[in-house]
């Protein structure tokens, strides 16, 4: 059994299942994504494989009537963890 790596959020994070998009900024255009955690500092995205994800870029999130610029911070190429900038 591994032992739990220590928690190293500033905020605290909520689970959450929303429908995102981003832009690709080669192309520019969207892609779908699933926003799976949120926090007041970032969110974790569900994004396919297959994907280009660029390191900046605008993430709406629809539902939650949700416009906010992020970076990558992370990925282990289906899940990425993005910082808001703004």
């Amino acid at each position: 059994m591994r032992p739990a790596l220590p928690e190293r959020r500033s905020t605290e994070r909520l689970p959450t299942s929303l429908e995102g998009w981003f832009a690709s900024e080669a192309t520019g255009t969207p892609t779908a994504c699933r926003v799976s955690d949120l926090s007041a500092a970032g969110v974790r995205l569900v994004i396919p494989p297959s994907a280009d994800v660029p390191l900046e870029f605008e993430l709406a999130i629809p539902d939650a009537q949700a416009l906010a610029r992020v970076r990558l911070v992370w990925t282990d190429g289906v899940h990425y963890g993005v910082r808001f900038t703004e």
